[in-house]
Order: C-alpha cells, then structure tokens, then sequence
C-alpha cells in the first residue's frame, strides 16, 4: 500500500483558493492509537474522526469504510510497530530468535509513545457481534507468524541448535507463548524491570545454543 503524504478534502479543492490538506501518514497513526486501545467495536466512527483530524466524508472518501480502515492501519502497525518479529527470524539461531523477540517484546510496551498490549491480541480476543470478518482477518495474520515461526524452528531443528529430544514445534510454540505472556503482563501493569526478569528466565532455561 502506497500512502500520498497529503491529500485534499474529498479528492477536489474545499471551495475557492488553497485546497484543504491533511496527513494520511498521520491520520493513519491516530487511527491506530485509537484501534490498539479500544479494540475494534470500542473505536467509534466519531473518536476516530477526532483523533484523525478529518471529517466522516474525508475518513470514507480516503480511507473506505471502517473495516478498511482497520485493515490499513494494521499494515501500519506491522510494518512500523511489529516488523522486529520478523526480523528476528533472520538471527543465526534460536536462541538469538528467542533474545530477539523477547527483547522487540519488551522495547514495543516500555515505549511511552505507544499502548500497551498488541493490537493482535486486543482484536483476536474483543469483537462485537457482526465484526466476525475481522477477527477472522487478525486471526488470519497470527497464523501467517505462526507458521514463519515453526518454519524457522524446524530450520534450527536440522541445524542442530537445541537436542533432538526437542520438538521444534513445541519450542516454537512455547516462545510464542512467553511473547504473548509479556504482552499481557505489560498491560497487566508490569514494569520493564519486571519484563525483563521474565525474558531472563526464559531464556536462562532454554534447551538450545
């Protein structure tokens, strides 16, 4: 998805002279503040439109409706906000994924600037009657991880990184497990200090090199 850094108000000049102009980059970023902290039945038209700075007909002439609009900032959010997770798969062994992720984990809710929790886990858990395609969507996304997880153990699985005893599907499994259970610890009111122990004993009982 390509975003223009500026459009005018529906498309066309807004009545004579200069046409009125506003940041999709950053009507995107309110509107994904809003999503990640109210879930997506909790974000009303009216709060996102306020939080974007535009009006009802701006947020459907530039946007669509509000499940393109979720979708949208979802790829925001993965591009800008998740994309260490996919980084993490490219470290040379699965401890380092491990360290990696954990690590991205913790930087992403002791950052001020965002909300706490993920917005996958907010919008896999919290739905309203009627918004079924898009916890199908956010669900469709968690398996897509999923899977580049479990290809990337049963790599480190052949390449010797932990014993054969262990199943690298379980491995996996377990790490995403720890990941989700500092995301919800996070929200939950833990500190970084208390985060990082968590990781730390992760990580101090792991099978692997």
């Amino acid at each position: 998805m390509t975003l223009k850094n500026a459009s005018t108000e529906h498309g066309r000049p807004n009545g004579p002279g200069r046409p009125r102009q506003f940041d999709q980059d950053a009507a995107l970023a309110a509107a994904m503040e809003i999503f990640w902290k109210h879930g997506y039945a909790g974000a009303s038209i009216g709060t996102l439109i306020a939080a974007m700075g535009i009006s009802r007909a701006t947020l459907y002439a530039s946007f669509g409706d509000k499940e393109q609009l979720f979708k949208q900032v979802m790829e925001l959010y993965e591009r800008e906000k998740a994309a260490y997770m996919l980084d993490a798969l490219e470290q040379p062994t699965s401890r380092r994924v491990a360290e990696y992720l954990l690590r991205g984990t913790i930087d992403l809710q002791t950052n001020t600037a965002t909300p706490k929790g993920s917005m996958g886990i907010v919008h896999s858990i919290s739905y309203a009657p009627g918004d079924e395609s898009i916890r199908e969507y956010v669900t469709e996304r968690s398996r897509y991880w999923r899977a580049k997880l479990l290809q990337r153990f049963e790599q480190a699985g052949r390449e010797g990184d932990f014993p054969e005893t262990i199943n690298p599907h379980g491995l996996a499994l377990l790490l995403k497990a720890a990941t989700d259970g500092l995301l919800v610890a996070a929200s939950s009111g833990a500190n970084e200090q208390e985060l990082s122990e968590i990781a730390s004993t992760f990580l101090a009982i792991w099978p692997g090199r």
